[in-house]
């Protein structure tokens, strides 16, 4: 029996998010829940969160849309300026601090694990500002890394996706001590209806090795908006994940959802 970590993105982005992934941590068909904290609803969303076990929660770092007053760039020219070194790393510093500030003041705590909005918090300059702050927090969570990965349908997506900063990250953040995953999925183009999301996560659960991250965006049905351009495909994964064919399909390939990453794992090169 595999153990996997069913993560869903985008808490706090709006009410229809928050109530589908809220149902499903319920019913414990999540893992965690990352959390976007510059949204002025934020505090009031996270109030939610406290009564939620073993759930994890959490920050899902954002430098690519403008939801709130901090730094950001379109993900296009955020990439090329990274790569550049051409970001102001001032900027991203203090937007840093205060997303990581507003996750501990409504929480509490530290995050159970840190990742990126679009995976920015992986591009160079944001991922060393990132890595440094957590070292000064003392804080240990796992982070999420996008190599290796699994994603059989291909495209320039995923190809992004897997080199964009991934390989750096997950060696200076090993330096660091930090845990890391041995495998990541959860990549596509949001296209399909519910069945077609389901064999893709069939695809994926059956391929990756233990303690694999699959990243998912459920949410309950709301128009697309500027904010959330792929609220059409939420509802369909929050369908799959409420059935009982996701049962079904965990059963069928001996996986099991679990809630915590365990240390000291190796990248798995994961079948394609």
């Amino acid at each position: 029996m595999r153990s996997l970590l069913l993560i869903a993105d985008d808490f706090g982005l709006n009410e229809a998010v928050d109530a589908g992934i809220l149902q499903l941590a319920q019913a414990k068909r999540l893992s965690g829940i990352s959390c976007l904290t510059q949204l002025e609803r934020w505090p009031v969303a996270a109030r939610a969160l406290g009564s939620l076990s073993p759930v994890q929660i959490g920050l899902h770092l954002n430098f690519s849309q403008a939801f709130g007053k901090g730094w950001h760039a379109p993900l296009p020219e955020l990439i090329v300026r990274a790569y550049l070194r051409a970001l102001p790393v001032g900027r991203i510093r203090e937007s840093l601090n205060v997303q990581w500030g507003r996750f501990t003041e409504a929480m509490g705590r530290a995050p159970d694990f840190v990742d990126g909005h679009q995976h920015v918090h992986q591009l160079p300059v944001i991922r060393e500002a990132m890595l440094a702050l957590i070292d000064r927090e003392g804080a240990t969570p796992w982070l999420r890394v996008t190599h290796p990965l699994l994603a059989p349908d291909g495209g320039l997506k995923s190809q992004l996706i897997r080199h964009l900063g991934a390989r750096s990250l997950r060696l200076q953040a090993a330096a660091q001590g930090l845990r890391l995953p041995p495998a990541f999925a959860g990549v596509y183009d949001f296209s399909g209806d519910e069945a077609r999301y389901a064999e893709r996560f069939a695809r994926w659960v059956q391929a990756l090795p233990n303690q694999a991250v699959v990243m998912c965006h459920p949410g309950r049905a709301a128009p697309p908006s500027v904010e959330d351009p792929i609220a059409a495909a939420r509802p369909h994964e929050w369908a799959f994940f409420s059935s009982p064919r996701f049962d079904a399909v965990m059963t069928e390939a001996q996986c099991q959802l679990a809630f915590d990453l365990a240390p000291g794992l190796a990248p798995t090169e994961v079948a394609r």
